[in-house]
C-alpha cells in the first residue's frame, strides 16, 4: 500500500525551483548592501546566485519583477529595529540607543534597495507602503516600550512618532542624496541621531 505524499513536501522539481528563487533573492539582497538595484545588471544577480540567465527568467518575468520579490521578502523577514517591550525596568536610554542602532544598521546593510524603493515610488506609490507600515509598527512597539516608564505622559506618543518621522527622514535623505554633512556610514552620524532623538522624546 503506498503512502500519499505530504501536502507540504514539494515535489522535486518544483523544490528545485523555490531553491534557486530564493537563491536569486538571497543574492539580490546581499549585491544591495554593497550596490544600488538599479546598478545591477540581470547576469550579475544570476552569477551571484549560482545560476543562468535563463533561470532568473524562468522565475521572474524582468528585473522589476525580481525589485518587487526584493521588496515583499525584506518587508515579510528582515526584523522591526524596534522589539516589543520586555524589560519594563530598562532605562529609556538604553532603549533609544538600541532603537537607534539597529534602525541605522539595517539602512546601512539595505542602502541600495531602500534608495531603489524611494525612486520607483515616486512613480508607483504603492512600493513604499511595505516601508511606511514597518515604520509605523516601529513606533507603536517604541511608543508601548516607553508608556511602561511613563504612563501619565499625554503628549509621549506624539514626540514619540514625531521622533521617528525625523529619524526616517534624515535616513532616506541620506540614502537617496547624502547631503551631509554627516554621511550613512559616518561614525558620528549615530550619536548625533541618538542625540536628536532624545531631545525631541525625552527633553522637548
Amino acid at each position: 500500500m503506498s503512502h500519499a505524499e505530504p501536502t507540504d513536501v514539494l515535489p522535486a522539481k518544483q523544490a528545485r525551483s523555490r531553491a534557486t528563487r530564493d537563491a536569486l533573492v538571497r543574492a539580490g539582497k546581499k549585491l544591495c548592501e554593497i550596490k544600488d538595484f538599479d546598478d545591477l545588471s540581470v547576469a550579475e544577480i544570476a552569477l551571484a546566485a549560482g545560476c543562468s540567465v535563463g533561470s532568473f527568467y524562468s522565475r521572474f518575468a524582468d528585473k522589476d519583477g525580481f525589485f518587487r520579490a526584493l521588496v515583499g521578502e525584506a518587508a515579510a523577514h528582515d526584523p522591526v529595529p524596534t522589539p516589543p517591550a520586555s524589560d519594563p525596568n530598562q532605562p529609556i536610554d538604553d532603549i533609544l540607543a538600541e532603537v537607534i542602532a539597529a534602525t541605522l544598521a539595517a539602512y546601512r546593510k539595505r542602502r541600495g534597495l531602500i534608495r531603489a524603493t524611494i525612486r520607483r515610488s515616486m512613480v508607483e506609490p504603492a512600493l513604499w507602503e511595505p516601508s511606511r507600515k514597518r515604520g509605523q509598527e516601529h513606533a507603536d512597539r517604541l511608543v508601548a516600550r516607553l508608556s511602561l516608564s511613563s504612563p501619565d505622559d499625554p503628549n509621549l506618543e506624539h514626540r514619540v512618532r514625531f521622533a521617528c518621522q525625523m529619524l526616517y527622514g534624515t535616513l532616506n535623505n541620506a540614502v537617496l542624496i547624502a547631503p551631509g554633512p554627516l554621511q550613512l556610514d559616518d561614525e558620528n552620524l549615530e550619536p548625533e541621531l541618538l542625540r536628536a532623538f532624545r531631545r525631541i522624546i525625552i527633553d522637548p
